[in-house]
């Protein structure tokens, strides 16, 4: 969890290591697969943002965000934030415009052409990821206090929801409208919502029979989601060290993968390949993971360091995978220098045991109009919307409070 790191020794394990009710299953190679490039950029680095193009990565570091031009990763262009350490980057879908988030609680908008910073977003508590919405005219940023908050880019607050822990993790469906949300602390699951409405869709907590959380962490944090490229499911990234993957209608495990050591080593953020069939994870054991879509067997480890990775990407071409951690350092991987991952793709199946799954909630009503209200009902979640509101520019804001019963 961030702000309670702890440093834990990274242990190459060559046979099955049972973990509570999983096995961390060794990956096929031994030896980890050499990156095509990699540099310390930074005392410590936190993120990292593919254009849309493919052509250039963003990296968060201490203040700074370097942007890259692949495939020689030169920096092109050095921006100072001053937000302290930056976790949370994304590039608009035009690529015109780069937001990054940090320590510091603001979103900062920047051109991308020239580095200029065009707006200055105050979120209020430490921002740990954010996520623009496919049409481009919003993004939405999680912070450690709690706040989901949506803005639009020219700065005005479009809605805020209240969350059941912290805000670690965000993402937008490829076709737009719906989002996902994860937390930690006492909530530590995945929330779907629809930006329209404000309905929550569906929320999913998947707590590991036997794990149990080291001091200072939440239940199973959930620190990273990612819808895949064509919108059908959603990865996460568990504390616990797995990478589990749900349908995005029905929020039902398809897919779970033990990846990291559970608890100090736990999965941080996940990514998908362009192709949808390969997955990437990065954790605090200081590993850089892939794994086969449905095939929890078939993983390819490319990275171990002793500190923590703290976040990976898959450029959209499907071309290199970078990941960035503590120590500083970057790595790109060329994946057409690993066959398996830009081979056939294989047949699906599933391999992995069935579990009983959380009953679905049922949809909540969302009153209109009225003040604002707390609603609450033993073991459901509650979405409730305040009465219209207004701000200084006329458009209409919603609010939501989530509450836990």
């Amino acid at each position: 969890m961030v702000g309670k790191y702890i440093c834990a020794l990274l242990i190459a394990f060559p046979f099955v290591v049972r973990v509570g009710a999983q096995d961390l299953v060794p990956p096929k190679n031994r030896v980890p697969i050499a990156p095509a490039w990699t540099s310390k950029l930074d005392d410590g680095l936190y993120s990292v943002a593919w254009s849309p193009n493919g052509q250039l990565v963003a990296i968060g570091g201490r203040g700074t965000v370097q942007i890259c031009r692949v495939p020689d990763f030169a920096v092109e262009r050095s921006i100072d934030t001053g937000q302290g350490e930056v976790w949370g980057l994304a590039w608009s879908p035009d690529g015109m415009l780069l937001a990054s988030a940090g320590k510091d609680g603001t979103v900062q908008i920047w051109e991308e052409q020239d580095g200029k910073r065009v707006n200055k977003l105050f979120q209020g508590g430490w921002i740990l990821d954010l996520g623009w919405n496919p049409d481009g005219s919003s993004l939405m940023a999680v912070d450690y206090t709690g706040l989901a908050k949506e803005w639009d880019v020219e700065g005005y607050l479009r809605a805020s929801i209240q969350l059941d822990g912290d805000g670690l993790g965000i993402d937008w469906s490829p076709m737009g409208r719906l989002f996902a949300v994860t937390t930690g602390q006492g909530g530590s699951r995945l929330l779907l919502f629809d930006a329209q409405s404000g309905v929550l869709k569906w929320r999913r907590q998947d707590l590991m029979p036997n794990y149990s959380a080291p001091f200072g962490y939440g239940l199973d944090e959930v620190n990273g989601v990612r819808y895949s490229p064509d919108g059908k499911w959603i990865a996460t990234a568990q504390q616990d060290g797995r990478i589990i993957v749900r349908s995005a209608d029905s929020g039902d495990r398809v897919f779970a993968a033990q990846m990291h050591i559970p608890g100090v080593g736990g999965a941080r953020r996940v990514a998908w390949s362009a192709r949808g069939d390969w997955l990437a994870s990065c954790g605090e054991d200081g590993r850089v993971n892939c794994v086969r879509f449905r095939g929890a067997d078939d993983q390819i480890m490319l990275l171990s360091t002793e500190k923590a990775v703290w976040s990976v990407a898959w450029s959209p071409d499907n071309k290199w995978i970078v990941a960035v951690g503590e120590e500083g350092r970057a790595w790109a991987w060329a994946a057409d220098s690993i066959p398996a991952l830009t081979g056939p793709v294989k047949a699906r199946h599933r391999n992995e045991s069935p579990h009983a799954e959380h009953a679905k909630p049922k949809p909540s009503p969302t009153p209109k109009g009225g003040k604002h209200r707390r609603a609450k009902e033993s073991g459901v979640v509650i979405l409730v919307r305040s009465g219209a509101k207004r701000n200084t520019r006329g458009t209409r804001m919603l609010q939501y409070s989530l509450t836990i019963g």
